[in-house]
């Protein structure tokens, strides 16, 4: 039966089932890891490109938005390691943690200083929605080693969860604050599409036919409130989802 309601959304899902295909990557690549000598040089000199080379706090954040991401691709590319340190998994999250924190907070008060600069959220929505993306492709995939560290597996999962929360507090910000009109409206219901689109992807590692169908339930519940305008309510909904087969 499973099997048979996964053949039907590909084929009259196709943008959801392919959603892993047509959406975009990370912004940017991981370079010298934590563990490596050279990594202290990596961090001093981002540490000297946002606070003493960047004047605008909008450009700050872009900065610590897309180190933030390049903290995500390095747990990737560790985790993937044979003989990675648990140390330097926990080092590359605090860090992730801490620049995405501090982007998020940023954008925000941009944002309150010059309503204009709205833009801004949307990228640090998008790229949230991304290290989400990359993070629980991540964790399916290591998924089914054996051999792999259950502390690795936390730290995919903690990372996972602090790309979700700061998306949600994000999006919760712009649909409280910049939601005035049919076309802020239409922008919200799109970004939310977009992680529904994760969310059925999610579906196809259902643990079981059961969760399967009570995800699918609830995400052509969210489509109803997503129709109708009501982003948050959709959006709490399709967090639900996610929860199931994340």
């Amino acid at each position: 039966m499973r099997k048979a309601i996964i053949v039907f959304i590909i084929l009259f899902l196709p943008f959801s089932a392919l959603a892993h295909g047509l959406e975009p990557e990370l912004s940017v690549d991981a370079g010298v890891l934590p563990g490596s000598p050279k990594y202290i040089f990596e961090t001093i000199s981002e540490w000297v490109s946002v606070n003493l080379l960047t004047l605008s706090t909008k450009k700050k954040a872009a900065k610590k938005l897309a180190m933030s991401s390049e903290r995500v691709a390095e747990i990737g590319l560790l985790a993937n390691l044979k003989e990675t340190e648990e140390k330097d998994l926990r080092y590359a999250m605090s860090r992730y943690k801490a620049q995405l924190a501090s982007a998020e907070d940023m954008v925000e008060k941009v944002i309150f200083l010059d309503g204009k600069e709205i833009s801004a959220a949307d990228k640090l929505e998008e790229e949230t929605r991304l290290q989400e993306k990359f993070l629980r492709e991540l964790k399916e995939q290591l998924g089914s080693v054996e051999a792999l560290n259950a502390e690795t597996m936390t730290v995919i999962d903690q990372s996972l969860n602090i790309a979700r929360s700061q998306n949600k507090k994000i999006f919760t910000f712009m649909v409280e604050k910049y939601q005035a009109t049919d076309a802020d409206i239409g922008k919200h219901r799109l970004i939310l599409s977009k992680h529904v689109s994760l969310a059925r992807e999610a579906l196809l590692n259902a643990d079981s036919e059961a969760e399967f169908k009570e995800a699918s339930a609830i995400l052509d519940e969210a489509e109803k409130f997503r129709k109708a305008g009501l982003n948050l309510e959709a959006y709490d909904l399709i967090e639900k989802a996610k929860n199931l087969v994340y």
